[in-house]
């Protein structure tokens, strides 16, 4: 399986298809890991499992708000149907979207479930709004919704990594986490050109994340946290997207004629790396799963 994308450098993407927007009236056009040995692989499952898109009702009128956006825009189940490309699920996992009480998104081993918390996108698209400079009122409306359904394509494809690794019983060198995160900008980076520009809308939603958390008093409970501080992922993921194809990404490096480039060189230099690294952890545990 290759990983890699075809897709145009696009940082300030805009996916020719309809949205219903969150913040407003719909819009139209225009709107975890360390290395993994390989390991003997188990036989393919007999029958092929999908994910099972749901939503719950809001218990809130925010709540709410978010869950006619995505259902509008029919989020979940786009991401049910590119999974189902790309992977084969040992049996069906039901993804649910639903009124959490915090943001937050996680992957349940004993119920062997996925939620999806309304409240992720209600704590994230003021985040994003105050990423959008550029354009028109529509445009920038349009970016951030596309920008929310792109962190709402990497946050279940993380959950889903984490139910790989339990289901299948993949092997994690490292923190899992870090492991989920790579699964992720592996599926989105070898998309189609749609969702590449996932990934570029996760690697806003960190810059988002990172610039709030650079504005308040870093909490030294957030150090001990299982996840990578938000400023890191943002900068793996520039990493691992620039990494996938240097050529077509150099924008992103800094350099004395480049100087509005996010990625140090230093670190650019170890991406291509980085990346290859990736593919050679997860492609031989996931070979007998992947379907392209």
């Amino acid at each position: 399986m290759s990983w890699r994308s075809g897709g145009r450098l696009r940082w300030a993407a805009v996916v020719p298809f309809a949205l219903v927007g969150l913040l407003g009236a719909p819009v139209g056009a225009g709107a975890a890991t360390g290395a993994r040995a390989p390991v003997e692989q188990a036989a393919e499952p007999a029958e092929e499992g999908v994910l099972v898109p749901s939503y719950e009702a809001g218990l809130t009128p925010e709540d709410q708000k978010v869950r006619t956006f995505l259902t509008q825009n029919a989020v979940l189940e786009d991401i049910a149907a590119y999974a189902s490309e790309r992977i084969v699920l040992p049996q069906d996992i039901p993804l649910h979207a639903a009124s959490c009480g915090e943001a937050n998104a996680f992957w349940d081993l004993r119920a062997q479930d996925i939620t999806f918390c309304y409240e992720y996108l209600e704590e994230l698209a003021p985040l994003l709004a105050a990423q959008q400079s550029e354009g028109t009122a529509e445009e920038r409306s349009a970016q951030l919704d596309q920008d929310l359904i792109g962190e709402t394509n990497d946050t279940v494809l993380h959950e889903l990594g984490h139910a790989l690794v339990n289901l299948y019983d993949l092997p994690v060198v490292g923190k899992e986490e870090d492991a989920a995160d790579q699964l992720s900008a592996l599926l989105l980076a070898s998309g189609d050109e749609r969702h590449v520009g996932y990934a570029l809308s996760t690697i806003t939603a960190y810059a988002a994340l990172a610039d709030a958390a650079a504005r308040g008093e870093q909490p030294l409970k957030a150090y001990a946290d299982e996840h990578s501080l938000d400023a890191q992922r943002f900068y793996n993921w520039v990493c691992w997207l620039y990494g996938s194809d240097p050529d077509q990404y150099v924008p992103v490096v800094q350099s004395e004629t480049n100087p509005d480039g996010v990625l140090p060189p230093e670190r650019a230099a170890r991406c291509p790396g980085e990346f290859l690294q990736m593919e050679k952890s997860w492609s031989p545990a996931l070979k007998p799963y992947l379907k392209t």
